[in-house]
């Protein structure tokens, strides 16, 4: 059984889906447009290939060819589409044509012999053409466009041979794979490791005839078995892109499991894959259509194996990922926001510094907020593996009063130069000045144990109100907690409360008291709160709450885990 034996059944469903579709073309964008138009390519030659008769043979390569002709008025003299907020971009437009090169392959044997084919090919052949030196002068301004560019070359390469496209594939390679020792390439990104990097160095080993280039794939597939929680959702929490606030799902991943699982024979990937080929992707008939040009994904999986249980360690992006049989636990320590002075796309930003899976109960984030010069929650800086199933994260914040300048650098019309102060700006000449250092330790100890997560929070310095949030996944009761009058969040007081899904239950507590010194908040720090925003996690939520300095500890118990 063959990849698209398993998800052969979704890319009908598109497939059909599509046929039916009326929305106006000059509504889609480029690459949606050419998604679609490869989706129908697929289905027909898949048709063919099976020798089935479900459709008259030419219909889905005119429905094709119409969206191909609309894609074309999108190109722009220099060869790029126009549309999306990249303007006129290169690697924009590589992801377009990647799925033109391999709608391309899949045409190239029936130009010869079905007309509708020859001249949808010939379309497209025309867009490949136009767009190539676009392609290959062209920039990137995210990590990953180097590969997408990278593999439309070499697609363009296999297609229509030329040494200056190889030169340039080259030039992007010297840089160097951007993946760590531990498997995450540097965006930390499971969607554009699944989408853009994995499959496009998949390709540049396949054309270039470079099986070295392989191996970041395997990392990375590594990197994902260990970052896979219970529910078949990959951890994103250490995601330096869109995907880190959602749960992203290992279907998109279908293709590389299997591919690396049927070349190297292992049980692991294997057991993935053929669960991954079944779930939820995105455009699951465009998927099929690229599938098709792998030789290796119409070859079987081997045995399949239970993932190993144990500790995952990510050094670089300070995550561990504990996989038990009834629970598993995720740290992160690793937001860059610490070090950047502020929340910005690109960087993780994520304040969730551990999650909890338990059964049915998915305490997805657990956030400690403080008042704290709206610096924002928690990030720990550092996590220490303590041994014995116990873990360490620290951070140190401060912020402080600034003195009056000193006599050189006064000016007598008071027009200092505005200045960012690492809150925020202001005309204050601050990098002139001497400051008075407020300061906030915080250090959280975990311990995990056979039916509990320990956390013993130590606050040191400042005397500050914190709020420690507990976020669980919709769709289950709380029993135990009541709402503070003053934020109208739900607080536990005093005692042990619980979170109920079914037969599951996670317990939490004891309450630490509460009241106007020690509310019930989230304060997703200024950088939101100057736009009216919020980074809050959605679900369930309940706080804990206290000040600091001082030592409080939280239990979050799984006892009934499956009772």
């Amino acid at each position: 059984m063959g990849f698209l034996d398993l998800a052969g059944t979704a890319a009908d469903a598109d497939a059909a889906r599509l046929r039916q579709a009326t929305d106006a073309p000059e509504t889609l964008q480029h690459r949606e447009l050419m998604a679609r138009a490869l989706t129908l390519v697929g289905a027909w030659v898949r048709n063919e290939r099976t020798g089935g008769a479900a459709r008259p043979t030419d219909d889905d390569l005119a429905t094709a060819h119409g969206w191909v002709r609309h894609l074309a008025t999108r190109q722009s003299h220099g060869g790029t589409f126009v549309g999306g907020d990249n303007v006129l971009s290169p690697p924009d437009s590589a992801f377009t044509v990647n799925d033109v090169c391999d709608a391309l392959e899949l045409l190239a044997p029936y130009r010869a012999t079905v007309p509708a084919a020859a001249a949808l090919a010939d379309d497209l052949d025309e867009i490949v053409h136009r767009a190539t030196p676009a392609l290959l002068t062209g920039g990137v301004h995210t990590p990953n466009h180097r590969w997408e560019i990278a593999a439309a070359l070499a697609r363009v390469h296999r297609l229509h041979p030329d040494p200056a496209l190889v030169e340039r594939i080259d030039e992007w390679l010297a840089e160097g794979p951007d993946i760590d020792a531990d498997g995450l390439w540097s965006e930390r990104s499971p969607n554009y490791a699944a989408a853009v990097s994995c499959p496009s160095f998949l390709v540049l080993a396949s054309v270039l005839g470079r099986p070295e280039l392989l191996d970041p794939v395997r990392r990375s597939l590594d990197a994902t078995l260990a970052l896979l929680l219970p529910d078949d959702t990959v951890e994103t929490v250490q995601s330096r892109r869109q995907d880190q606030s959602q749960p992203f799902g290992i279907g998109p991943f279908a293709p590389l499991l299997w591919h690396v699982a049927v070349l190297d024979g292992r049980a692991d990937l294997a057991a993935v894959a053929a669960r991954a080929a079944v779930a939820d992707t995105w455009q699951p008939g465009a998927v099929a259509a690229r599938a098709m040009t792998d030789p290796v994904l119409e070859r079987p999986l081997p045995a399949g194996a239970p993932l190993p249980r144990g500790t995952s360690t990510f050094r670089a992006a300070r995550l561990v990922h504990v996989r038990e049989t009834d629970r598993d636990v995720v740290l992160f320590a690793g937001s860059d926001v610490p070090a950047a002075g502020h929340v910005r796309s690109g960087l993780a930003n994520s304040p969730t510094f551990l999650r909890v899976v338990a059964g049915a109960v998915v305490l997805t984030d657990v956030r400690l907020s403080r008042e704290f010069f709206g610096l924002g929650p928690f990030r720990p800086t550092r996590l220490e593996d303590l041994g014995a199933g116990r873990f360490r994260l620290t951070e140190r914040v401060s912020a402080g009063y600034h003195q009056p300048l000193a006599p050189e650098y006064r000016l007598a019309d008071g027009d200092y130069a505005l200045a960012d102060e690492g809150r925020f700006s202001a005309s204050m000449a601050f990098g002139s000045r001497t400051a008075d250092e407020v300061a906030l330790t915080t250090t959280v100890d975990v311990a995990l144990t056979a039916d509990a997560v320990t956390l013993d929070i130590e606050t040191a310095g400042a005397d500050v109100p914190w709020s420690l949030q507990l976020t669980f996944r919709d769709g289950g009761t709380f029993s135990g907690v009541s709402t503070d009058a003053a934020t109208a969040e739900r607080v536990l007081v005093t005692g042990t409360a619980s979170y109920r899904v079914g037969t599951d239950t996670v317990t939490f507590g004891p309450g630490n008291g509460s009241g106007p010194g020690q509310p019930a908040f989230y304060a997703p720090g200024q950088d939101y709160a100057f736009l009216g925003g919020t980074d809050r996690p959605t679900g369930s939520h309940v706080h804990v709450t206290g000040r600091a300095p001082g030592r409080t500890r939280v239990v979050i118990g799984t006892p009934s885990v499956g009772s």
